[in-house]
């Protein structure tokens, strides 16, 4: 498992891209504003600023909304706010995972 944690780490030295890159993205390809987006969403405008700031992670409701609005379902919004919150708490911890033993079972 520490294996695992290790690989992690070294195969991923940089941050990977947070959700709300990916929104801002699209609302620029789309050529549509944060407000109207929001509006879609059926959420406050500065729910989807927060996001793309990334000062908000992304809940299981809003992958629901995100999933629903651009048609590619939530899961693929859940997957990316769950790598970046991997990704930043093996940064932040890394010392006290080295420290965990691997239990082997059977």
């Amino acid at each position: 498992m520490m294996n695992h944690l290790q690989n992690l780490m070294q195969d991923r030295p940089a941050r990977p891209v947070p959700p709300g890159e990916v929104i801002s993205d699209i609302l620029d390809e789309l050529g549509m504003t944060t407000a109207s987006f929001a509006k879609i969403l059926d959420v406050p405008h500065q729910t989807v600023s927060k996001i793309i700031q990334g000062r908000e992670p992304i809940t299981v409701d809003m992958a629901i909304r995100l999933g629903k609005a651009l048609g590619n379902g939530p899961q693929l919004w859940l997957n990316l706010q769950q790598k970046i919150e991997v990704w930043e708490t093996l940064q932040k911890h890394r010392e006290e995972y080295e420290k965990v033993l691997t239990v082997a079972w059977v």
